[in-house]
């Protein structure tokens, strides 16, 4: 019954090799995606791959895609990559590289590909290191396997990109470059409330006036360059507002400065990303974050974050006023666990789409997970879902939860709340929760498989609700 899931989880075992990695880039691309016979989506894509296999040019990696121009912003896919990467022998034209390789994941949304998300995504690119980066030219082929936009389903066409390593990616006599910096702050994972003010402007895609404030949750993970400087990923969904759907994807740089001592310290930030859906007008999907606040100690690991800015979409009718509210933590043992997970939602009977019809008998989605050992009984986590089988292509999840693993016992329970939506999906306005109970068994000494079962359903109406059976690796 629940074959697709295992032989997913299964796929992914050469992925979470990465736990052995000691080299890793992050990967950005661009590349008009035929939508219809009069228009492009303009697509970016980030990834984050490694080379996992000693000298191996074989590489794995994981991320997205997400509308940048034209007018569907909201379209947002997330998977895996498996490919190869490998240095072409010629002393005169030193650095260029050939890379190929495979995406497979799931999502949609905007209208662009409708139906159950799934999106495949080969490519074959020249790269070319220009100092402690790579430019990147070739073709590639994109397909939507179970769209009902079949005329579109799938197109070839040109890509550009550019590679930024963090470790060194393939050659060990420059394992010095990229952007490694040692003694560095903690990095650190944000649950945040983050809430929009719309401007007097700021329309709905069919253009009825926003004037509803809209709070969404999301969770921010921050990567100290040096004591000041930090990268800065974040992802938020819509919780309120009658927006279900809206998501956003960011990144950005921050810089934390002193201000008394380290109890409170002034933080400002430029983010850029993707956004779109729940019918707010982002236009083509780019957004653009200024914020600026504070980083306050209130214990030994714990701080709070109050910031506030503004949101601007260059090519829609949406910009707000932006405040966030963000809870960070540095403490409890070990490092972060990184996770990969398969959900499948098997819908209740009464359960109606938001136009009244009946949802196929399992939905499919695809996720990626971080937590965080509080001790050794309990640890909190952040998660994103987006769906690829189902029917249901635009829908996403970001959750926090909580895991206890009671009495020693090869049991844990778990706890998540958050936000979904998109897709059809009648999930109210869009908090949702979920509580499981599963296992894990150890695959080696830095590895395991966890499965999990449990219930899903809204927290604020709507009519959908579901039995869960989740797999996945942790790393």
């Amino acid at each position: 019954m629940y074959k697709n899931s295992i032989l997913l989880s299964c796929c992914l075992y050469l992925f979470v090799q990465v736990v052995n990695a000691e080299s890793g880039r992050v990967r950005v691309s661009y590349e008009d995606i035929p939508v219809s016979a009069t228009e492009d989506m303009g697509a970016m894509g980030v990834h984050y791959d490694v080379k996992p296999f000693g000298d191996s040019d074989v590489y794995a990696g994981f991320g997205g895609y997400g509308a940048l121009t034209g007018d569907r912003g909201g379209f947002f896919t997330g998977g895996v990559t498996l490919g190869y990467h490998h240095y072409i022998t010629n002393d005169a034209v030193d650095g260029l590289a050939i890379d190929a390789g495979l995406f497979a994941g799931g999502g949609g949304g905007a209208g662009a590909f409708p139906g159950g998300g799934l999106m495949l995504r080969s490519h074959l690119m020249l790269e070319q290191e220009v100092g402690d980066v790579a430019l990147r030219f070739g073709m590639v082929n994109t397909q939507f396997p179970n769209t009902s936009n079949s005329a579109y389903e799938q197109d070839t066409h040109p890509s550009i990109g550019i590679v930024i390593p963090t470790y060194q990616f393939n050659r060990p006599v420059l394992s010095q470059g990229g952007l490694k910096i040692a003694n560095k702050k903690a990095d650190k994972i944000i649950p945040v409330s983050l809430r929009y003010h719309p401007d007097s402007d700021a329309k709905r895609r069919g253009g009825a006036s926003l004037v509803d404030d809209i709070t969404l949750i999301g969770f921010q993970y921050q990567d100290y360059i040096n004591d000041s400087l930090y990268r800065t990923y974040e992802t938020y969904g819509a919780g309120t507002g009658g927006v279900d759907g809206y998501a956003k994807v960011l990144t950005g740089f921050g810089i934390n400065t002193e201000l008394v001592d380290d109890s409170v310290m002034l933080d400002t930030k430029l983010t850029v990303g993707m956004a779109g859906g729940g019918g707010i007008d982002t236009g083509g999907g780019l957004i653009v974050q200024p914020m600026i606040g504070l980083d306050i100690k209130l214990a030994d690991g714990w701080r709070i974050k109050p910031m506030l800015g503004k949101t601007y979409a260059p090519s829609g009718n949406f910009s707000a006023t932006t405040s966030e509210l963000g809870l960070s933590w540095t403490g409890g043992k070990g490092k972060t666990e990184y996770s990969i997970k398969n959900k499948t939602y098997q819908p209740d009977d009464s359960a109606r789409t938001k136009s009244g019809g009946v949802y196929a008998d399992r939905i499919e989605l695809l996720g990626f997970g971080l937590s965080k050992q509080v001790n050794d009984q309990v640890s909190v986590s952040g998660s994103a879902y987006g769906a690829y089988k189902g029917d249901v292509g635009a829908y996403a999840e970001g959750l926090f939860g909580i895991e206890v693993k009671p009495f020693d016992l090869p049991v844990h329970v778990g706890y998540e709340f958050g936000v979904g939506g998109g897709g059809g999906m009648d999930v109210g306005e869009g908090l949702i929760h979920q509580y499981t109970v599963g296992t894990r068994m150890a695959v080696n000494n830095t590895m395991d498989l966890s499965i999990d079962v449990g219930r899903m359903q809204g927290m604020d109406g709507g009519t959908f609700a579901a039995n869960v059976f989740q797999i996945g690796l942790n790393w």
